[in-house]
């Protein structure tokens, strides 16, 4: 893993970890106690790895949360608001063939479709092809050619709400990523995005 990648998983590791102690620490009803060991918990720029892996741990051991922190999928949030807290499903794929290992996320913001989608399986590749909605939230497929990009978000547009639908889609073609064919494992739904830690309900395909 190069260092770019791996300095932008501990950002995103501080700001969903954070996210959840500050609205501990700014609740009522959690004691002063509680408060103050909160805000030694949450993550600073300058931790080491192992530091917030052990501030991580003993923040969801101590809440009986680390089983449904290990399994819960991410919602995505975007630079222009309202988008971190836009209802979205993220729809979880494996590479076919592999039972644990090969996940990739596929986010649809602003989802109004049902609790059983018909979604399609795809083959992964180093084609960037993105749909860019109204408020500037996305969805993002990366593909092996562009029209396969194409067919899987005509197929995901179907449950974007329709008034931030556009036609702006931007394909773009990445650094060598490998080819795979991704088959569907389950959905996460996020009514208020980045504000529920954990998904209203979930769909395995």
């Amino acid at each position: 893993m190069s260092k770019y990648a791996f300095s932008k998983i501990l950002k995103l590791v501080r700001r969903y970890h954070n996210l959840q102690l500050n609205k501990l620490i700014k609740n009522k009803e959690t004691k002063k106690t509680k408060a103050s060991i909160y805000k030694e918990l949450l993550i600073q720029r300058n931790d080491t790895a192992q530091l917030i892996i052990l501030k991580m741990l003993f923040f969801w051991i101590s809440t009986g949360n680390i089983e449904k922190f290990i399994l819960s999928t991410l919602p995505t949030g975007w630079a222009i608001k309202p988008g971190d807290f836009l209802p979205q499903l993220v729809v979880v794929y494996r590479i076919k063939g592999k039972t644990r290992t090969g996940n990739y996320e596929l986010v649809i913001p602003h989802y109004k479709g049902s609790r059983y989608p018909s979604l399609p399986d795809y083959k992964k590749g180093s084609h960037r092809v993105a749909l860019i909605l109204k408020d500037a939230s996305q969805i993002i497929v990366n593909a092996a050619t562009e029209s396969e990009g194409r067919r899987v978000i005509a197929q995901c547009s179907k449950y974007v709400d329709s008034k931030f639908l556009t036609n702006d889609i931007r394909h773009t073609k990445n650094q060598r990523v490998k080819t795979d064919d991704m088959t569907l494992v389950r959905a996460d739904f996020y009514p208020r995005g980045q504000n529920n830690s954990q998904p209203l309900w979930r769909f395995y395909l």
